[in-house]
């Protein structure tokens, strides 16, 4: 093994190298490595000012935005609805099937209770009959009242609305007012026609008077010049007053008839006020137990009666069959509305919020669609919140083109879809987003 020597520049070997090749070395290399390049000394600088000249160029050219990343729910304008159990029992008849149309106001399900449903519509049909009728009156005498009917709680209001029902057409056909009133409309006949015979009566007095008068002024004269005897012109004095007297009972008579007509027909409009002050208030009692059978029937619905509350398609959310047991609360069908318009609701966090702004581009990205296949939807930011709510700003965005993506695809028409959204804000380039960390660095020195 070779003998070693320590120095101070580092180990060596026993043997080293003579001191004149050493030296001889050294110079060349010291000559090699003191020559620069002329190539580089010509070239290096206008080169590498070149290249950071088009970096900077580069720089300030290239421009990207910043993303803030959003949460959206995309929906119809008509969401759908959920139906829910309003208390824990058995169904007791469903109506429809998963995926059938459905009508505002259709009944669907109906849970278990006392009353059967079918007699429950034939109560609600005569209820909504009278209490829509323009004429009530000959709505009631038209009525058909249907028995033998189970309707568990509507019972008692049912039986109150026929004993009204009943009371009013009981009086309306062996009323006494009725009757009276046809008396004395045929005395108000007889008295017309009294009155035409009195009047007939009265002008042949009349002129049996005038003929008298006539008489008597002439045996007036005749007396006066001893034609005839003083008895003979009392004789016809007398006559004309006889005519007279006759005339005056006539009129009586007139006057008498005229006072029993106004009578009779008094009496006629005092009962027929009477009658229908008491029509009135029967029609009332029938009034008022519709109105609480209607209530009560309302407050049946609402515990035992689900309906659709809108037009649309009904969806389940498990099979359901008659007699299994829901509970209060729990979710048995849905109905989709049909889709006419969607509805895009964004929520952020507070970071960054501040450089979103109206019209901005959002693309949105269906979790349930990928993007790589599918495409991305594109919209614009249409408005959003002023204040944060539980720590999140609300967005409301606008479809460019609806459900079909950026590659041409549409996605099938649903209630609800959820994205992850990315708002592209102002573009700015490289160069500035390193100036402004610059300042915002020396500002926080400061």
């Amino acid at each position: 093994m070779p003998e070693q020597i320590f120095s101070s520049n580092g180990v060596h070997d026993r043997y080293p190298e003579p001191a004149g090749l050493a030296d001889h070395r050294s110079e060349e290399v010291t000559e090699i490595i003191g020559r620069m390049p002329s190539w580089l000394i010509r070239r290096g600088i206008s080169l590498t000012g070149i290249i950071l000249l088009g970096i900077l160029i580069a720089a300030w050219f290239f421009k990207f935005p910043d993303v803030i990343a959003s949460k959206i729910v995309i929906s119809s304008g008509n969401p759908p609805v959920k139906l829910v159990a309003r208390s824990s029992l058995p169904i007791q008849q469903i109506f429809v099937a998963n995926d059938e149309q459905v009508t505002s106001g259709e009944t669907l399900c109906v849970l278990a209770n006392s009353a059967v449903y079918g007699d429950i519509q034939k109560i609600n049909t005569l209820v909504t009959q009278l209490d829509t009728s323009l004429d009530l009156a000959a709505s009631l005498l038209n009525v058909k009242i249907p028995g033998a009917l189970q309707l568990g709680d509507l019972q008692g209001g049912y039986t109150d609305l026929c004993v009204a029902i009943q009371a009013y057409l009981f009086f309306i056909r062996h009323n006494t007012y009725q009757a009276t009133i046809g008396h004395l409309a045929k005395q108000v006949t007889y008295n017309g026609q009294l009155q035409k015979e009195l009047s007939t009566k009265e002008k042949m007095l009349q002129e049996q008077l005038s003929l008298q008068h006539n008489r008597f002024t002439a045996d007036s004269s005749l007396v006066t010049d001893r034609v005839i005897s003083p008895l003979e012109y009392e004789e016809s004095k007398k006559k004309m007053l006889d005519q007279q007297m006759s005339m005056g009972n006539n009129k009586s008579s007139i006057i008498q008839n005229n006072l029993q007509q106004i009578g009779y027909q008094k009496d006629i409009a005092q009962l027929t006020l009477q009658k229908q002050s008491e029509e009135n208030n029967l029609q009332e009692k029938v009034k008022d137990a519709v109105r609480r059978l209607k209530g009560q029937y309302a407050q049946w619905e609402q515990a035992y009666v689900i309906s659709s509350p809108t037009n649309g398609k009904v969806t389940f959310f498990k099979f359901w069959k008659e007699n299994q047991y829901v509970t209060a609360g729990e979710g048995i069908m849905m109905v989709t509305p049909p889709i006419q318009a969607y509805i895009v609701h964004g929520t952020v966090g507070l970071d960054n919020t501040g450089k979103i702004k109206v019209g901005q581009r959002v693309i949105m990205k269906l979790p349930a669609y990928p993007f790589e296949e599918y495409g991305v939807l594109n919209g614009h930011v249409a408005g959003r919140s002023v204040v944060a709510m539980d720590g999140n700003f609300s967005l409301e965005i606008k479809l460019d083109n609806d459900l079909t993506t950026n590659t041409g695809k549409t996605i099938p028409p649903q209630p609800e879809v959820e994205a992850l959204g990315e708002i592209l804000t102002e573009n700015k380039s490289i160069l500035q987003r390193l100036f402004e960390r610059i300042i915002g660095s020396m500002n926080d020195r400061r």
